[in-house]
């Protein structure tokens, strides 16, 4: 299987300046290239500083429409791979990957949030605590980059949550989407959740993608995200689950958050190895 890498380098929707260099500096050491992924470019945001909404969206908006039309222009030459900065990337990946909502598509969101704010909601005004809301096809207009949601609630679950504010699994619950918080993961088995997630996903007409944000994982294994929360998900277990389900289905993969200002002894950055090997060997 051929496999395309797109570093986006993100940072303005998020809380900390240094994700804006994860997908760069990734790249720089060569990590990425052990499974001989074609070089798909890097898309950069201009503006470092983190801004809150409204005062970001113009910049995000930009840089999200040049990371979609990428992906979609990238996505023929083999499996996207993108390795972004603040999870506001997100909108801009599965934009492009759905051909702005032409697509039936399903999505994996594995993140300890649900991202899925509205600028009504959010107590922060975070952009990269929205871009769930935004694919399904709520919250700020001038981030819709289509007519529509870009993904299929019906075909969309967030799994490792176990950090989230009022609003945001009322909107899910609302909408139909499954989420899987870490007291269901913990009580029932993370195989058999993911199991069930992905045949949900899967399930979608024209596929699914699998977005992976960083801070799901235990701070034991990930400590170099910008939002740490504590009780994660496992990495051996992780790898496990993913490594053993049926990708055929799957149409690209987005891994977020790595922030390498916080990585003192590399332990993050040797995570984010150890997950793409699981999915692409």
């Amino acid at each position: 299987m051929k496999t395309v890498a797109i570093d986006a380098g993100f940072a303005i929707g998020g809380a900390d300046t240094g994700n804006r260099n994860g997908p760069w500096l990734y790249r720089r050491s060569r990590l990425r290239y052990r499974h001989g992924m074609l070089d798909g470019g890097l898309v950069w945001q201009c503006q470092a500083q983190p801004l809150p909404w409204p005062e970001g969206v113009p910049e995000l908006r930009n840089s999200c429409i040049r990371l979609a039309r990428r992906v979609l222009r990238q996505q023929k030459r083999g499996l996207p791979v993108i390795i972004g900065g603040d999870h506001s990337c997100a909108i801009g990946t599965w934009s492009g990957l759905s051909d702005y909502g032409r697509k039936a598509l399903g999505l994996l969101w594995i993140d300890a949030h649900l991202d899925s704010h509205t600028p009504l909601t959010s107590p922060s005004g975070r952009l990269h605590g929205m871009p769930l809301a935004i694919l399904l096809g709520e919250g700020e207009p001038a981030l819709q980059l289509g007519k529509g949601p870009m993904v299929r609630p019906e075909y969309t679950v967030v799994l490792g949550v176990r950090s989230y504010e009022p609003g945001e699994p009322e909107r899910l619950q609302r909408l139909g989407v499954r989420f899987y918080t870490m007291d269901e993961i913990r009580r029932r088995g993370l195989g058999v959740c993911v199991a069930e997630a992905w045949r949900r996903v899967s399930a979608a007409p024209d596929g699914f993608g699998l977005s992976i944000d960083l801070d799901a994982l235990d701070p034991a294994y990930a400590p170099a995200v910008s939002v740490r929360e504590p009780d994660g998900l496992s990495l051996p277990h992780l790898v496990k689950a993913l490594h053993s389900r049926n990708r055929r289905r799957l149409k690209a993969v987005e891994i977020v958050e790595f922030n390498p200002t916080l990585d003192r002894d590399l332990r993050t950055q040797k995570t984010l190895t150890a997950l793409l090997n699981s999915l692409l060997r």
